[in-house]
């Protein structure tokens, strides 16, 4: 090729081919990593229902840990942990409760659905429970184990 365009061209869509195909490649491993899980799912589901609750329950345990290690493997991390500060990149506090003895303010206190990040990219937030101290949140009084919501302009708060 004597045209330097063209050989750019060429050499462009010879990349964007090779890029192809590894996304590619990478897919369909992921897919069958995936099946996998779901051919445990359709074992367990295969073998009935089990007469010990228990049993069943280890089963389910393990086929999530074996999803939760393929999405490890392949980068994604969980965030949101009981114990830790609450950070708004990464947790949407959901229900503040009076902190217990011994609690840190803005300290998770549960988990509500856990968050994911990727590649250093929350792909969502935790949904948490927070502890607050004090008689108030954010205006609203603190009655035992709840918050009672005050009035803007005559309508309730969510």
């Amino acid at each position: 090729m004597s045209d330097p365009t063209a050989r750019l061209a060429y050499e462009h869509a010879s990349a964007l081919a090779a890029r192809d195909a590894a996304h590619q490649a990478l897919t369909e491993r992921l897919l069958l990593r995936f099946a996998d899980v779901l051919d445990s799912f359709d074992r367990l589901l295969a073998d009935g229902a089990a007469s010990d609750v228990e049993t069943y329950r280890r089963s389910l345990a393990l086929i999530a840990g074996q999803l939760e290690a393929v999405l490890a493997e392949e980068g994604m991390e969980e965030v949101g942990r009981v114990g830790e500060r609450a950070e708004p990149a990464t947790h949407h506090v959901a229900e503040v409760r009076p902190a217990p003895p011994g609690a840190r303010d803005d300290e998770v206190l549960g988990i509500l659905q856990r968050g994911y990040r990727y590649r250093g990219h929350v792909l969502r937030a935790a949904r948490v429970v927070v502890a607050v101290y004090g008689d108030t949140v954010d205006g609203d009084t603190v009655d035992g184990d709840t918050v009672k919501h005050g009035t803007q302009q005559g309508t309730e708060r969510e």
